[in-house]
């Protein structure tokens, strides 16, 4: 979107951004950020202090420099700095439940003229109070905060149209008896889910629903906290109608206004939303690649993966006789052998047949026209900006909203395929192999037709540029009761 030439009357408009602290989540509040900015409206980007401390000092600098009215603010999650924060176990939520809400609330007063703030959190200066807020619809306590201080606030859902509205169906589902599931039946389906007849199986639900999970952990908290949403003055959707019209039109049953605008990588055009250091000499490797030739692999900023499975990963690769381009973090495998199998892997000479990074600029890495697949965990992030590159996948879920993503991508727009748990040398190969080649002709049609809808719907007459247009003029008119 191109930068406003708004009046000064619109630099009072002062939207405060809260996302969920992880990087799936963080990554597309960036986006949302700098397009609100490029409206003219001043925007602070509240982090927690451990997430703060990640972002890129050249993605910080590029951001001051093109978005001067985008100011970023840290909080405490109530956490030591050392730390795992496992964002499954729970720990985080009750630490940000028990600590972070007081200083939210103190922060917002601070903006809006009550008090001097306190060690925790800095007096807001200059800048104007918070017109409205925005934050994550995992979160229910911003969202109380919000409406005890008279501020509006809306909620943006970084996942899909479909898990959010599945969030809403669980209760039903618990009523009908369907949940929780026996013991090993994930792949178990569900019936009645409105949009999904003969999809859904239970692996593709918020959370873990069997009998033994839910005994352990009462996976209803996080249904309850995403349930809070529906008392925002609207819905913010990183999706498009043309992928998701049915459950858009459900969450329109539950929400006043909701705005669909993504993808919001593609709406922005060029962003600037990385945490980690991206290791930019891929791209010229990728250059001297034949066209299509290339398989792209990674899985995020969160999967872990035992060194058994990224062994087998690895030898599948290196035995589908494809090139490669692996995107290996540091933090990837879990357990003792972690060092050995990583060093195992980087040592290995391929003669230029692959190439593996620490992290990768994936927006370029998916647009460059070396990349015939892409091997990847189904983060929604990852799915949205293959379908917008037009790039076939290979589905790997792990965790959250991972497998019911990829259950669309493989069975509802056919434009991936499925692991289905094989994770054995031999399945990685011959999966590799399917997608770069025949079967993945007709994949790559289907996902080219998607990615010309995408960039439709995010020029001038497209949907998602209107409805971004629509947001910014209803933040605009929110008015904070004090």
């Amino acid at each position: 979107m191109e930068q406003s030439d708004s009046n000064s009357d619109d630099h009072q408009h002062h939207v405060l951004l809260f996302p969920f602290p992880a990087k799936g989540h963080i990554k597309p509040f960036l986006c949302l950020a700098q397009l609100l900015c490029g409206a003219g409206l001043q925007v602070t980007f509240l982090n927690t202090d451990h997430n703060h401390r990640r972002i890129d000092d050249r993605h910080r600098r590029l951001l001051a420099t093109q978005f001067p009215m985008l100011h970023f603010k840290s909080i405490s999650d109530g956490l030591p700095p050392d730390h795992p924060r496992d964002l499954l176990d729970g720990k985080l939520i009750a630490s940000m439940r028990r600590v972070t809400e007081s200083l939210f609330r103190q922060l917002l007063l601070s903006y809006n003229g009550y008090g001097n703030g306190t060690n925790n959190v800095s007096n807001s200066g200059r800048r104007p109070p918070i017109s409205c807020v925005i934050t994550d619809v995992i979160f229910s306590f911003p969202v109380e905060v919000a409406e005890e201080l008279g501020i509006p606030v809306f909620s943006f859902a970084t996942f899909s149209a479909r898990f959010l509205f599945l969030y809403f169906w669980i209760p039903k589902l618990i009523q009908e008896g369907q949940l929780p599931f026996p013991d090993g039946k994930t792949n178990q389906e569900l019936y009645g889910v409105p949009g999904a007849e003969g999809i859904i199986r239970c692996k593709d639900l918020p959370g873990s629903w069997s009998v033994e999970a839910v005994a352990k952990n009462d996976p209803m908290n996080f249904v309850k906290q995403t349930l809070a949403s529906s008392r925002s003055s609207g819905l913010i959707l990183n999706t498009f109608e043309d992928l998701e019209a049915p459950f858009v039109t459900h969450l329109s049953n539950t929400f006043d206004k909701i705005y669909t605008i993504g993808p919001i990588h593609s709406l922005l055009g060029t962003s600037h939303c990385g945490l980690w250091k991206e290791d930019y000499a891929c791209l010229a490797w990728l250059d001297a690649r034949p066209r299509k030739s290339v398989v792209f692999v990674s899985f995020g900023s969160l999967v872990k993966t035992t060194s058994r499975e990224l062994m087998e990963l690895w030898h599948g690769l290196v035995s589908s006789g494809k090139s490669f381009l692996l995107v290996l973090r540091s933090d990837v495998v879990e357990g003792e052998d972690e060092e050995q199998v990583v060093k195992e892997i980087l040592e290995s000479n391929g003669e230029g047949k692959w190439l593996v990074v620490g992290w990768a600029p994936q927006e370029e890495v998916l647009a460059h026209e070396a990349i015939g697949g892409f091997l990847t965990h189904s983060g929604w992030n990852s799915t949205m900006e293959s379908i917008a590159a037009g790039v076939p996948m290979v589905c790997w879920p792990k965790i959250g909203d991972q497998p019911s993503n990829c259950t669309w991508v493989s069975r509802v727009w056919k434009v991936g395929l499925e692991m289905e748990e094989r994770y054995d040398r031999s399945t990685v190969a011959r999966m590799a192999r399917s997608m770069m080649e025949q079967e993945g002709k007709e994949m790559e049609r289907r996902i080219a037709e998607l990615a010309k809808r995408v960039k439709y719907r995010v020029g001038k007459d497209g949907e998602s540029y209107r409805n971004l247009e629509s947001l910014i003029r209803d933040i605009k008119i929110t008015k904070s009761s004090n």
